[in-house]
């Protein structure tokens, strides 16, 4: 629904995903212990970015914001391009110890990094005319100061993933996060234009990996096995060609929006997206971090893998579904009061996001099931139907309605492809879609009664700040959905029931 239920479904979700598998395994036992914090993780970076560019939003102009988003979208273009899916390769591996593959590794991750950083100096003109924005030309080069830091970042953090130590990856993650943000703000105030973003990606990766170094005891060195690197390139094969493929699925939208609409006009559609799809963000971030180690620890075991599945579908959909209802109804409210007049064009976008958010977090399980399953390319070729459907509508979408047609055609592409997605997945798990369907039926339809409630209460509300509305309506929400869900459950016979069990042992 609002800020406020959408971290505390964060912080809920990440605290059960560890149950998720047989509850008292050992392995289990550590997720539990680290799951607490990854969800103060998830928590505290979503709310410090999002707050970030509320704040900046009221300071800064909407170009500001797509000036960034084009210089970091052609960094995206080089990290999806180069990306060796090497801490991916890592983790999957059964044995404890990688430590014979972690310089091999570091002088991986320098020698791309380095490529990148050059790449994006030299590639400044370019890009800058094709945009047609000439600011671009001093912004890429310092913006390509971030791969290059980041680059050598202490390979030994692929630790705190591989043993689920969360708790080390909360430091090392968070600690860049809040560098950016005071950055960035602090910079803002004095310049008040897109300098202060630019400054704040870079001091985010400067921190994190100074961080990385000294959190972990491990001290790489610069060396190259090449049977190491043939080992791990062979799983990340997939994970590149996967990354490809996400490159123009996530970043493909924003280049045709920046290049066909102007600068100003991907601000607007980017702070429609950030917004908008915090659900799939919070929800999708969290399953892929805490999913993926601990179904690589029991791939063999294809009961525990279908458990852990639908309980996993059941609790997301349970959380992300009335926070995507709840953004879109609110839109126009949350816009007029937190953002200000100038943002007003992105609501229909963000009510279009916030579906195709709920959409996607409706899949989030799959991508890191198949990695931990050790079938990445089943990502690939899912992902390569759901670009071609983007592809062949995105250009008359964005001629004919703007940036809000960009975003009806992802939420087209994952009506078209979730279907195939799950029934993959359901293969892998030796799953029925009955079963499917019966884990997120109830779940929806709270959903969808929750909105109703909050649109009938917005029609009914006298004159009132638009600030004053939109806590009336969160209010509404937070109320309504839970007592939906519990007259269900009791009403019908579902296995959400066991999951209230589950989130009621978590929370005491």
């Amino acid at each position: 629904m609002g800020l406020v239920s959408r971290l505390v479904g964060a912080v809920r979700l990440v605290r059960l995903v560890p149950r998720l598998l047989t509850p008292g395994d050992s392995v289990m036992e550590r997720t539990a212990t680290g799951g607490v914090w990854l969800s103060l993780l998830t928590v505290a970076d979503r709310v410090l970015r999002l707050g970030m560019f509320v704040v900046l939003a009221r300071v800064l102009a909407p170009a500001d914001f797509g000036l960034l988003g084009l210089g970091l979208l052609v960094l995206a273009v080089l990290r999806r391009v180069s990306r060796l899916g090497l801490d991916e390769a890592l983790i999957q591996r059964e044995e404890a110890d990688v430590d014979a593959y972690l310089d091999t590794t570091w002088t991986l991750t320098i020698g791309r990094g380095v490529v990148i950083a050059v790449v994006t100096v030299a590639a400044a003109p370019t890009v800058a005319g094709v945009f047609a924005e000439p600011q671009l030309r001093s912004i890429l080069p310092i913006l390509a100061l971030s791969p290059l830091l980041a680059g050598l970042r202490n390979p030994g953090v692929v630790y705190f993933r591989k043993e689920l130590a969360f708790h080390r990856q909360f430091v090392y993650t968070l600690s860049g996060t809040v560098a950016q943000v005071a950055v960035a703000v602090a910079v803002a105030l004095v310049s008040q234009n897109v300098w202060a973003l630019v400054l704040g990606v870079v001091a985010g990766a400067a921190v994190r990996t100074a961080v990385s170094h000294a959190i972990h005891g491990y001290r790489p060195g610069l060396a190259f096995d090449a049977s190491a690197a043939r080992e791990l390139l062979g799983f990340g094969k997939w994970i590149f060609g996967s990354g490809l493929v996400l490159l123009a699925l996530n970043q493909g939208d924003d280049a045709l929006v920046g290049w066909l609409l102007g600068a100003s006009a991907l601000g607007l559609y980017q702070m429609a997206f950030r917004l908008s799809n915090a659900p799939a963000t919070e929800v999708s971030h969290v399953v892929s971090k805490a999913t993926f180690p601990a179904f690589s620890k029991v791939q063999d075991d294809v009961e525990r893998l279908r458990q852990g599945f639908f309980r996993t579908v059941r609790i997301v959909v349970a959380l992300a579904f009335p926070m995507a209802v709840g953004i879109a109804v609110v839109a126009p409210v949350f816009v007029r009061a937190v953002l200000g007049p100038d943002w007003l064009p992105i609501v229909a976008a963000m009510r279009l996001l916030a579906l195709w958010g709920a959409l996607r977090a409706l899949v989030a399980v799959v991508g890191p099931l198949f990695q931990a399953t050790g079938r990445p390319q089943y990502s690939t070729v899912l992902q390569l139907s759901r670009l071609a459907i983007v592809a062949a509508l995105v250009y008359p979408a964005a001629l004919r309605w703007g940036f809000s047609g960009v975003a009806a055609v992802l939420v087209a592409s994952a009506v078209a492809q979730n279907p195939v997605a799950l029934a993959v997945a359901l293969r892998v798990v030796d799953g029925s879609p009955r079963r499917f369907l019966r884990a997120v039926a109830l779940p929806t339809v709270a959903a969808l009664s929750m909105g109703v409630v909050v649109l009938a209460t917005a029609a009914a509300l006298p004159p009132v700040s638009p600030l004053a509305a939109l806590c009336c309506l969160v209010a509404v929400g937070v109320v309504a959905y839970p007592l939906f869900l519990v007259l269900g459950a009791r009403a019908f016979e579902t296995e959400l029931e066991s999951d209230v069990a589950v989130v009621r042992d978590a929370l005491t």
